[in-house]
């Protein structure tokens, strides 16, 4: 697991403590404001995909910022082209669009954690599962990884 943080620039400081809980269980992480990358236009697109793409998972900061944002944007459109696992990390209790509501909604940082462990249950349960093992039921087996994911990480949260 790899996960690319993506915020508006003024959200750093959110950003920066999500950095940190995920070092904290070891988890490497994305976040542009650690990169001395000064580049604009294509570069910065090329920067940012290269990046992107390197990561397995997303997690999104939302704050009033985000609305002005043009990456982030940018950011969620291409990890939704990849099925990548998507989080949003609320800043307070900010009203999201109802077509954000597919994705959890993490809160808080000890909502981090129950990120990472539910990405690692759900991990090992697919790679069992997908070797000859059965779902504990046919419901389940319809369900892309990333479905599994979102649902079991909403009941944990």
């Amino acid at each position: 697991m790899k996960v690319f943080i993506s915020h508006k620039q003024e959200d750093s400081n959110i950003a920066n403590n999500i950095s940190v809980e995920l070092s904290k269980c070891n988890v490497p992480f994305y976040l542009d404001v650690l990169d001395d990358i000064t580049e604009d236009g294509k570069a910065l697109t090329d920067h940012i995909k290269e990046n992107l793409n390197s990561c397995t998972d997303i997690i999104v900061v939302m704050s009033p910022n985000t609305y002005k944002s043009q990456w982030v944007p940018f950011e969620v459109g291409m990890s939704a082209q990849r099925d990548m696992p998507t989080a949003t990390f609320l800043e307070k209790n900010i009203k999201l669009p109802d077509f954000l509501d597919y994705w959890p909604r993490l809160k808080t940082l000890s909502d981090i954690h129950k990120y990472i462990d539910t990405k690692k249950q759900i991990d090992e349960k697919y790679a069992r599962n997908r070797y000859g093992g059965i779902f504990e039921n046919a419901e389940n087996r319809s369900l892309t990884k990333t479905e599994m994911f979102y649902r079991a990480l909403k009941e944990n949260l």
